[in-house]
């Protein structure tokens, strides 16, 4: 038997604690301290009860709450076993921020199953092109001039390139107006830098990427929400809400959005784009996922040169590589240069001439073909398997890495990612991705990282528990 009756004053009984809380205390460190070994079989309820001279409901509530918070697992008519995963005790409510998953989650020590990262899994990053860069530049004799500051603008192979990929979509620019940055983070913060003022409202997607409201709120300014449909922004409420607050900059997601999935539609990419120029705002165009859709889709930045548009190869090459680039009006690419200056001088050409040499090959264009191919097969894969462990899915996406889900009963989002986190897996609760944090029901999950039979058996756990309740 792991346990018998602990004599009463171990459970430092506290009158306003049931006897429900005070026994799955007790279990609870039972089983940290390793009293009760991970995957040792627990008395049956019936058995529960004698033990501790409690009813057979008191008993089933007990099994209940540890099973929720991941401490034990049952099997159909063999009993509750104690989970073979390690249980630690180090997370708590504040744990669980923006800043939290901008951090923690790339650590070293973050959970092993990322299902909430923002990143392509190892089997996606495209490493056998970038090894022949590599040696492509070891063999040159590139790498003197590589390790000098550069053109403050970027390598200039490279926005030629940028320049010729953007045509394939009827976009058109010159190599002066395009700007290298530091992954798509920097392009974000040097954009916004230089067009607003601290104290400014600015427009976003409400969800939308959790990055950015950190960022907004280093920077000083008032990120204010529009809601984000399957359609793209909804427009109604951008109208009433720019009456009501007169922001003039806006940072949107129109292909892939994250965390939705969903891109907006050609019909909303025009009454955006009316509502910009009539009304006077900057859109910001962060679409960095852009290369994961086919050539036909459509996006701001095709029928409007004043957008700001943002694009990154860290989604389709890999996300170590650190390139990220901005298109911009000419007077806003000089206070962007003036900006990326003051903050970084200039970006790393060794890594911009990666990825030159990766575009110049003339591969990576097959390699899009694949991973697209790839991404949207996990997309169905992980759809299904969310789905039958008891998820909705708020639409299934043409492609790209994310899936926006719930669960099908109201629960505590938080408490799900502290139990998720103990049990070794990083979620990504909705509320992340809201302005100011908002209530959400939704979680997002990276198809490339959410493919995981203990993933989708903790959340059938979950599912099963708070169905009964």
């Amino acid at each position: 038997m792991p346990f018998s009756r602990p004599p009463l004053f171990q459970f430092k009984v506290d009158q306003r604690e049931t006897l429900t809380h005070h026994l799955v205390q007790f279990i609870q460190k039972e089983i940290e301290h390793r009293h009760i070994a991970p995957g040792e079989r627990l008395p049956s309820i019936r058995k529960l009860a004698d033990i501790f001279s409690i009813s057979h409901v008191t008993a089933a509530n007990v099994y209940n709450k540890l099973s929720e918070k991941g401490y034990i697992h049952s099997k159909n008519r063999s009993g509750y076993y104690v989970t073979k995963i390690p249980i630690t005790s180090t997370y708590t409510q504040s744990s669980f921020n923006p800043e939290w998953l901008l951090q923690y989650a790339y650590e070293d020590t973050s959970p092993h199953i990322k299902a909430g990262g923002g990143w392509l899994s190892e089997q996606q990053i495209f490493t056998s092109s970038i090894q022949k860069s590599l040696k492509c530049i070891t063999q040159s004799n590139f790498i003197p001039s590589l390790m000098e500051y550069g053109d403050p603008a970027g390598l200039r192979l490279l926005r030629t390139d940028i320049r010729h990929l953007l045509e394939r979509r009827n976009v058109h620019t010159t190599e002066s107006a395009i700007t290298l940055t530091h992954g798509a983070s920097q392009a974000l913060e040097l954009s916004l830098r230089a067009c607003t003022r601290p104290g400014d409202i600015v427009l976003v997607d409400d969800p939308g990427y959790c990055n950015l409201y950190l960022l907004l709120k280093n920077l000083n300014l008032r990120a204010v929400g529009i809601p984000y449909t399957k359609e793209g922004p909804d427009i109604d409420a951008l109208l009433k809400i720019q009456y009501q607050t007169k922001a003039r900059i806006m940072v949107t997601t129109s292909v892939l959005h994250n965390p939705t999935g969903s891109c907006t539609s050609a019909d909303n990419i025009r009454k955006i784009n009316d509502i910009s120029k009539k009304i006077g705002i900057t859109l910001i165009e962060d679409n960095i996922f852009l290369d994961l859709t086919p050539i036909s889709q459509p996006f701001l930045s095709q029928e409007n040169n004043n957008v700001i548009h943002i694009g990154s190869f860290s989604k389709t090459i890999g996300p170590g590589l650190r390139v990220g680039y901005i298109i911009a009006p000419p007077e806003i690419t000089r206070k962007i240069l003036s900006h990326k200056m003051s903050i970084s001088l200039t970006t790393p050409q060794i890594n911009e001439m990666i990825v030159h040499n990766i575009l110049k090959s003339g591969l990576y264009i097959t390699h899009l073909s694949d991973l697209r191919e790839q991404l949207f097969q996990s997309q169905k894969a992980v759809s299904n398997s969310l789905k039958s462990s008891g998820l909705k899915v708020y639409n299934r996406p043409m492609g790209g890495l994310f899936i926006w889900a719930r669960f099908a009963y109201d629960i505590s989002p938080l408490t799900i990612t502290q139990i998720a986190a103990e049990n070794n897996i990083l979620l990504a609760p909705g509320y992340l991705f809201r302005p100011n944090q908002e209530p959400s029901q939704w979680f997002r999950f990276n198809v490339t990282l959410s493919d995981n039979k203990k993933l989708y058996s903790f959340l059938e756990n979950i599912t099963r528990t708070h169905s009964h309740k």
